[in-house]
């Protein structure tokens, strides 16, 4: 049994020659791993996702804020409180991508 990874010694090839071959080999098929790993990301995509996370946040707010004005007939102080919260909620969201971004580990990625 011989390891593909070993050169082989009876060949009489230049044995740098195999090295390279192999190392090239190896760096190609890690950078091809870490670019599906990490794509690259443009500044378009990091608004659109700050831009979401933040809206999300809003409507989520906006939505709890009906329904309590809507079940308990608080209106208008429901969607007031629920839009103040979403709004809290919406930059909490844009802060935790932004950290998760630099530091270079997305949370979308641990899933």
């Amino acid at each position: 049994m011989s390891n593909k990874d070993e050169p082989n010694h009876s060949d009489t090839r230049d044995p740098n020659a195999d090295f390279e071959r192999r190392l090239k080999a190896k760096l190609d098929e890690r950078r091809t791993r870490e670019a599906r790993e990490n794509p690259n990301r443009s500044g378009w995509s990091i608004g659109l996702r700050y831009g979401s996370d933040f809206f999300a946040g809003v409507i989520v707010g906006v939505g709890g804020g009906l329904l309590i004005d809507r079940l308990l007939g608080w209106s208008p102080w429901g969607l007031i409180v629920g839009l103040l919260l979403g709004f809290a909620a919406g930059t909490l969201n844009v802060v935790r991508a932004a950290k998760n971004i630099t530091a270079g580990n997305d949370a979308s990625d641990k899933q």
